[in-house]
């Protein structure tokens, strides 16, 4: 049988191997290119020149002569895909980058907004990334939190960044103070120099950190929408070929990639957490944060072998450390009573996945919960399923010692028969053999007791209306430290979390292996690769003449779909390419609750225009205002003409709020930007952001209701939707 095993794992090796190396070699082959990118790379064989800051972590730093950030490793990959070599520029200012693009010393800048401004010598490709922009203050200073608390003061950022457009542009009574650099503007908020500093989060924070600016403060994000900030890569206006290689590089990178790199440097938004200076203290003086978990209760938490975190619990405190940025330690514990024990004798600090057993209350406080499931009823399968908790009256239900279950039960049903027992799987096993009637407890506990144990004859019968909460368990004599962790647990996104539950209740869910169908499948499935091999070979020749061909259709199909998705009047969306944009935000909401709004929006008596000047005229004035959207929006918003004199902007990652700013930005550009060859005009708006359980119409019904509302009390105004 040994020698049989090894015959079959030497044949399935040989036939795979060779279409994995043909994989791999394929995943490096063309991104569809042109013939003419495929001979713009040919011709241009010196590595490309890419800029590299010195001090903008995490995004794009130069750490002792080596060019490093998130920028940069995605930059990598994107020459990895093409072949090409890239040449880091690094020393010059951001204001002396953006000269050297236009002087031509300089291919191409990351990490770069793409503005009205720029786009006279840059062209750009679609963003890569988002994040926003906060607003830094001196800790004695109480009466800013947003940049409508700024008029007639002093805002200091780095020289040629996009702010500095927008400031001017949108708050002029703003006094603009420009640095060399990120660390300067923050230097000149210690300083006096300015009243606040402006920069992303995460780079922020990284300058605190490294110069130790404990008398600097974050006050929050700022709430104008325009500054979101997104992240392109830009080339010098004439380097079109260039630009359409690097847009298709972009395009090729997959989700797994992007995954990497985003975790790689803890890109998510909200793991940036702003903690006082008072709560940086109290962390630094702490020391290691000292952990005790429970060490076999998978998947929620265990031990493994050799003494590391595992299960939801090891992916939680990952999050935890991601945000806290101290040194966790792990104590190993031989069982959960020990782990009490040691938290009781302060030789652990923190529970992190903990209920409220009475047996954890004498020498812990509690965060909120961070995980709530359902209690579950594990029976004998042949009883009937459990639809009621009164169906358990006048029985034995097994409960595990130590957990909160029992506690939680006899709260609400005070006269149920509850015995402890020491695990799940003793419990299962009580049940299998009549010891008891049912146990209780969670139910990725029981499915993976279930599924790995030795236990027959026992199913889930039912849910209970009882939930099983854990928390983090903070020791009792530090309220700080419990007031830190409950501040960082509110920043982890609740889906976030019940993507790490439902990823290890999957993992409950490990079945036996029949090893004698699992040679048979393996018989089978060497004769099929020995015929795909076959069929392959014959293929690769025929597939290599498809994709030259194909390049050169999907030139022609993009231009093709470009146009069936553009307004051929005003350049903008069509109603088609708005309406496609809608739901793939409303399909982001759903799955990451990432808010979004939209701006519907109607041109003021636009019949009288036709009449009076006629249709010619009209469409000039058509034009006009979709300029100006074009140009007082972000690129990461779609606007679209949705028919008629009717225009709706799509606001990604923006709330009600923003979206307001935003709309009242668009209705005074109409209104100031009189255009000489056009008879001037005003606008209405509506605006609605995405609310729970809506749908498209749902939410384009709201937005109609406020531009209806907005006309109807004098036209030329910005409607919010209830």
């Amino acid at each position: 049988m040994r020698r049989l095993t090894h015959t079959l794992i030497a044949l399935i090796s040989l036939l795979i191997t060779p279409l994995l190396v043909a994989g791999a070699a394929h995943a490096s082959e063309p991104l569809f290119l042109t013939q003419e990118e495929q001979g713009w790379l040919r011709v241009h064989t010196a590595p490309l020149r890419v800029h590299n800051e010195m001090e903008w972590k995490p995004y794009n730093y130069n750490e002792d002569g080596v060019p490093k950030g998130y920028s940069i490793d995605y930059m990598n990959l994107l020459a990895q895909k093409l072949g090409i070599q890239v040449e880091y520029i690094s020393g010059p200012t951001w204001d002396r980058f953006l000269g050297m693009m236009q002087d031509g010393s300089l291919d191409v800048m990351l990490n770069i907004a793409n503005t009205r401004d720029r786009r006279k010598y840059l062209k750009f490709t679609d963003p890569y990334h988002i994040t926003s922009v906060g607003l830094y203050v001196h800790n004695s200073e109480d009466s800013i939190t947003d940049l409508d608390d700024m008029n007639g003061k002093r805002l200091g950022f780095t020289e040629g960044f996009f702010f500095g457009e927008f400031i001017r542009r949108y708050y002029p009574e703003i006094k603009v103070v420009t640095f060399d650099s990120t660390q300067g503007s923050f230097i000149g908020v210690q300083k006096g120099l300015v009243d606040a500093a402006m920069d992303v989060p995460l780079v922020a924070r990284s300058i605190l950190r490294d110069l130790n600016m404990t008398d600097l403060k974050y006050v929050g994000k700022v709430s104008d929408p325009v500054f979101i900030t997104t992240f392109s890569i830009a080339t010098r206006l004439d380097d079109v070929i260039l630009n359409n290689i690097l847009q298709k590089a972009i395009d090729a990178v997959t989700s797994d990639e992007m995954r990497a790199i985003n975790e790689k440097w803890a890109l998510k938004e909200n793991q940036v957490t702003e903690l006082s200076p008072a709560d940086v203290d109290h962390l630094k003086a702490f020391g290691p944060l000292r952990l005790c978990v429970h060490p076999d209760r998978l998947p929620l938490e265990a031990l493994n072998l050799d003494t590391s975190l595992t299960g939801v619990s090891a992916e939680f405190v990952e999050l935890l450390q991601q945000r806290l940025d101290m040194p966790i330690v792990l104590v190993p514990t031989q069982s959960w009573k020990q782990s009490l024990t040691f938290a009781k004798e302060r030789k652990c600090d923190v529970l992190p996945m903990v209920s409220k057993a009475s047996g954890a209350r004498e020498s812990l406080n509690f965060t909120s919960p961070w995980l709530s499931l359902d209690l579950v009823v594990a029976t004998r399968d042949d009883q009937i399923y459990i639809t009621d908790i009164s169906q358990l009256a006048d029985k034995k239900i097994a409960v595990v010692r130590g957990q909160s279950t029992k506690e939680d039960v006899l709260s609400l049903h005070p006269d149920l028969h509850l015995i402890e027992v020491r695990t799940v799987s003793d419990g299962l096993s009580a049940v299998s053999k009549g010891d008891a009637f049912a146990l209780i407890d969670t139910l990725a506990t029981i499915s993976r007791a279930l599924k790995t144990g030795d236990v027959d004859h026992v199913k889930v019968s039912g849910t209970l209306d009882i939930k099983a909460n854990f928390a983090i368990g903070v020791r009792s004599d530090d309220g700080q430290l419990l007031k830190i962790l409950e501040h960082i647990s509110t920043t982890i996104d609740p889906a976030e979390i019940n993507a790490i539950y439902n990823r290890w209740l999957s993992v409950a869910y490990v079945e036996r292996i029949d090893y004698a169908r699992f040679w048979q499948a393996v018989l089978i499935f060497s004769v099929l690769m020995a015929y795909v091999y076959y069929r392959y070979r014959k293929g690769l020749q025929a597939a290599n003449e498809i994709r030259i061909a194909h390049s050169e259709v999907e030139a022609a199909n993009l231009k093709l779909d470009r146009l069936a998705r553009t307004d051929p009047l005003t350049g903008l969306a069509n109603r088609l390419e708005t309406d496609d944009v809608l739901h793939r935000e409303l399909a982001r909401f759903e799955r990451d609750k990432n808010i979004f709004s939209i701006i519907m929006v109607d041109i003021d008596h636009f019949k009288a225009i036709n009449d009076q000047h006629g249709h010619t005229m009209g469409d000039q004035v058509l034009k006009h205002v979709a300029e100006i959207f074009t140009s007082t929006t972000r690129e990461v918003d779609l606007v679209g003409r949705w028919g008629g004199e009717e225009f709706l902007v799509v606001c990604t990652s923006t709330n009600a709020e923003g979206a307001l700013k935003l709309a009242e930005h668009l209705r005074t550009a109409i209104e100031q930007n009189s255009h000489s060859a056009t008879p001037p005009c005003t606008a209405s708006f509506g605006v609605a952001a995405i609310q729970p359980g809506e749908n498209v119409d749902d939410l384009m019904r709201r937005a109609d209701s406020a531009l209806y509302s907005a006309k109807a009390t004098g036209r030329n105004r910005v409607e919010l939707a209830l």
